[in-house]
């Protein structure tokens, strides 16, 4: 098997029918779990091309999952990721990604999602956000990454910001990154098995195992930004002015999203338990 990515095609109802089987039942029981709050769907484009940038969660996965299907069902928009390479190298893991119709992530894929009217997604804090180290639940961590903000801008695409809580506290940080590699030894391993340190992390979810804790999810989809603005000029200036505006709206949305989650009575799983059962015993009655 090669680690290559096949070449950038259209996703079809037929290839999300076929991902809706292989992963349906598991997305739904987790979605159910979660109970997940969507807010500002008015802001999310029917029609692409499109850029989505938002924060990445604790194991990245958990609420992504939860939040492509979800807007799915709302507007009909299934969002395709531009993924780490990493993703294509793991067996089965890699069928998933390739199934769901992600690329890898350089700017030729980028483009040719642009050139079919894709909505793409991008998280710019990349594998640095899903492994984070303590006190960094919903912060963003994105470095001096500008890529997006330059592709963004040569294409001239809308860029729809979002936001995501829950997910940070599915799991408890235990070690993160840079302490893991203060342990004799690791630094050393790391670099034989050619690891990133930011792959690296020790989370503890309910109780003492390694199951996520069912939080409930809050997304929220800001205005989108019109990059047409800069008509085409790709140069630093522009990109930062562009990734700062993202970065601010992410941010506002997670304040909102947050101060929302405090007095929202459904949060507690127990108080969100009752109507649960009563909704998988009316399902399986029918």
């Amino acid at each position: 098997m090669t680690d290559a990515a096949p070449p950038v095609a259209p996703f079809t109802d037929e290839d999300y029918a076929k991902l809706r089987k292989r992963l349906g039942p598991a997305i739904d029981s987790w979605t159910a779990l979660t109970d997940p709050v969507f807010e500002g769907l008015e802001n999310v484009p029917l029609q692409g091309p499109a850029l989505f940038i938002g924060n990445h969660t604790l194991m990245g996965t958990l609420d992504a999952s939860v939040m492509t299907f979800g807007l799915k069902e709302r507007t009909g928009v299934w969002l395709r990721g531009l993924a780490d390479n990493v993703h294509f190298k793991v067996p089965y893991w890699r069928e998933l990604f390739l199934g769901s119709g992600a690329v890898a992530g350089n700017p030729d894929n980028f483009r040719a999602l642009m050139a079919l009217g894709a909505h793409v997604i991008v998280f710019p804090g990349g594998v640095g956000e899903v492994f984070k180290r303590k006190g960094e639940q919903y912060k963003l961590r994105w470095k001096e990454r500008l890529g997006f903000a330059r592709l963004a801008i040569e294409a001239g695409c809308p860029v729809i910001p979002f936001s995501a809580v829950g997910a940070d506290d599915s799991y408890s940080i235990l070690l993160g990154s840079d302490e893991i590699m203060k342990v004799p030894g690791v630094a050393s391993l790391t670099r034989r098995l050619g690891l990133k340190p930011d792959y690296l992390g020790l989370y503890r979810g309910l109780g003492l195992t390694a199951l996520p804790r069912p939080e409930r999810y809050y997304f929220r989809f800001a205005p989108a930004i019109d990059t047409s603005r800069w008509h085409g000029e790709v140069n630093d200036d522009n990109a930062w002015a562009l990734r700062r505006e993202v970065e601010a709206a992410i941010g506002d949305g997670l304040d909102l999203l947050l101060a929302q989650r405090e007095n929202d009575p459904k949060r507690k799983f127990r108080n969100r338990l009752l109507p649960l059962a009563g909704r998988l015993a009316r399902r399986l009655q029918s």
